[in-house]
């Protein structure tokens, strides 16, 4: 994890020195709306932090469903425990009886 941090704070680095080199003020259409001589640092950087909220949001998405995963593998876990020690009792049970019946002559 701290790996990937260390990498994701290089790129950024990486990004805002080749934004802060490019500061030219450029014109930009997009979708039907026009801006003029918008600084091409703040394009940049922009663009940077929409691709970062995307990677955020789809993170916790699957965050989110390995979590429910979790949860779910849990409770059958418990569950099949559960199972598990009724059987074992069950199987004691009838090896006591068997031991205690067969013991006598038929």
């Amino acid at each position: 994890m701290q790996l990937v941090f260390l990498l994701a704070l290089v790129f950024a680095l990486l990004v805002a020195i080749f934004a802060v080199q490019n500061a030219v003020p450029v014109d930009i259409r997009f979708l039907g709306w026009r801006f003029s001589n918008v600084s091409l640092v703040l394009v940049i950087l922009g663009a940077a932090v929409a691709g970062a909220l995307v990677v955020f949001i789809l993170g916790v998405g699957r965050e989110w469903r390995r979590s429910r995963e979790i949860r779910e593998l849990r409770a059958q876990n418990l569950h099949l425990s559960r199972q598990l020690s009724q059987i074992k009792a069950a199987s004691q049970e009838e090896a006591k009886e068997a031991r205690e019946t067969g013991g006598k002559g038929s």
